[in-house]
Parts: structure tokens; sequence; C-alpha cells
């Protein structure tokens, strides 16, 4: 599958880009609510900022950390918001996403995948999230490595775009891959790895004012890796 030059350069920032069903606006409120609850009393700043690129906005951000400290609320040509951090170990997103689907009844995709090693070890998965009057319903598909071995498991109800048959393959890497799941986000409506796919404009986004030292800085130039 061919990647924007942007993907490219920025690699591995995109490798989660990761998913909301509604307006800017509703998600930007839900994210702040739920990141003030996360950080327990630390100080936040939050504003909308010019947006007219991914590109630019992975530019903008100075350090990356461990466990994130600033957010972004992405808006799209599409029904999806994109959320990003600035954490280099592409984490800190499932937990978000369960809290938005749980709190705010908002349905959300959390998302990962490289074919290669990056900051993590190869491996594509997602859960997507909904609200049921029952509660959060999931449905999870792993398939990553672990060292010498590739794992693969699912969990919960098919999505009604999954290509269940391809679960079926030999080796267990080709079961999910960066392929089958940007294929799998296409026919959902969304394209998180094309810059067309975000609507300029206004990005909101919030801040971590103070943290404590236990939380690890880096450059991107410390963490970055070159796409094969």
């Amino acid at each position: 599958m061919p990647f924007s030059k942007f993907v490219q350069h920025w690699w591995p920032l995109p490798t989660s880009l990761d998913l909301v069903r509604g307006p800017a606006d509703v998600v930007a409120s839900a994210v702040l609510e739920e990141v003030t609850r996360f950080v327990n009393g630390s100080h936040l700043s939050s504003k909308w900022i010019p947006f007219d690129s991914l590109s630019r906005l992975f530019e903008s951000v100075e350090v990356f950390t461990n466990s994130p400290t600033t957010y972004f609320v992405l808006p799209t040509h599409s029904d999806w918001t994109v959320l990003w951090n600035n954490s280099f170990l592409c984490d800190g997103y499932d937990a978000l996403c369960w809290c938005l689907t749980n709190n705010h009844k908002l349905a959300t995709i959390h998302w990962q995948s490289s074919d290669t090693d990056a900051v993590m070890q190869a491996g594509s998965l997602f859960t997507a999230r909904r609200w049921l009057d029952a509660g959060v319903a999931e449905r999870s598909v792993h398939c990553c490595k672990n060292d010498a071995q590739w794992e693969f498991h699912t969990s919960g109800e098919p999505l009604p775009d999954e290509e269940t048959s391809r679960y079926a393959a030999r080796r267990t890497q080709d079961r999910f891959d960066e392929r089958g799941l940007m294929e799998l986000l296409l026919k959902m409506g969304a394209r998180p790895w094309e810059c067309s796919f975000y609507s300029p404009g206004a990005a909101f986004r919030i801040d971590r004012l103070s943290f404590p030292p236990s939380i690890v800085c880096k450059r991107f130039g410390e963490f970055a890796r070159k796409r094969e």
C-alpha cells in the first residue's frame, strides 16, 4: 500500500492516529474532560490552534515523552475525528478511547500498525468500541510479533466491513497487516494516513504545563525510524 511522503518522513508517529466518530468540538470537550481526570490536578492549557496539515502539526511539537503530555484533536473531511499525542512510544490511546466510549458514548477505534519493527515490534491491531444499552461493546483483532513468535487473536463480534476470510492465512503475520488494517479503515470512511483526509481550519491542543521528572523527554531524531 502506498504511503504519503509525510508518513515516510514522520515514521513512527503515524502508526497510531485513533478515530472517534463525532464532530471535532464535541470530541475536544470530551477529551479535555478525560485528560483533566487522568492528570489528577496537574495544570493544563487547552486551545484551538490553526491547522493546515498533519505534517505541520508534527513539526510543531518539540518534545516527545514516554507518557503523553500533549494531545491533539484533529478535524477531518468525514464524520470521524482523529486523536494524536506526543508519546514517543506511540502509546496512551487505548485507555482514552475506552473512556470516550464508556463515559461519553462516543464510538472509537484504537489502532496501531507497522509491518516492520518501529518503537514497538511489528504488528497490527485494532479495538473498535461503541456504546450499547448494556455498556461498551468491543471488537478486537491482534496480530503482532512477540520476539520470535507471531500472535493472533480476536474477540467480540466481527465488524460488517471486516474481511474475516484473511484470518485463515497459514502464516500468522499474513492474517492482519498494514494493508488489511488500512483497507478496513477505508471501508469505514477513514484515511488517517493521508494528508487529504484532514480538514484545514483549527485543531484542539491540550498541554500538560508541568509533569514529574520521571517522564522521559526526547527529540524526534532520537526515536525516528526510516521505513524500508
